[in-house]
């Protein structure tokens, strides 16, 4: 192999390796929401009520609630059903610009059997990051 081969060749490597690792420092804004939703999985499962307000939209709505009633909503229904293994899936993301919607499930174990919620969210992007800013939904998976 002659010595200019091999520079072109370490060069595109670099390169490469430039490109591969830029890419991965770069968080998707579907990552981003995806991470949110997870995050608020958590909340619910760990009883931080105030951290799941703070990922609400100050504009928040579900149905007629806002944000602190639907805190206390969800607050209530953790108490009344004890779920174990709550978490969010989403299998739909499209982002505009700063806005976005999602569609879902909210899933867990309720009395030992598993149950399943679908949703339908809108978020906003901050200058904190995404926020939820509504949900439509909440009714037995689709």
């Amino acid at each position: 192999m002659s010595w200019l081969f091999r520079s072109k060749l370490l060069t595109l490597l670099v390169i490469g390796l430039v490109i591969w690792g830029v890419e991965r420092l770069i968080v998707t804004d579907k990552e981003q929401i995806e991470a949110l939703a997870e995050t608020m999985a958590e909340d619910i499962r760990d009883k931080r009520w105030s951290d799941l307000e703070s990922r609400l939209h100050e504009d928040f709505m579900y149905g007629k609630r806002d944000r602190e009633k639907t805190v206390e909503y969800v607050k209530g229904l953790v108490e009344r059903n004890k779920p174990t293994g709550v978490g969010v899936s989403l299998f739909e993301i499209e982002v505009t610009g700063d806005s976005a919607k999602a569609k879902g499930h909210v899933w867990g174990n309720v009395a030992g059997r598993p149950a399943r919620v679908s949703i339908d969210a809108k978020l906003l992007r901050t200058d904190d990051g995404w926020v939820l800013r509504e949900v439509m939904g909440g009714y037995p998976g689709r």
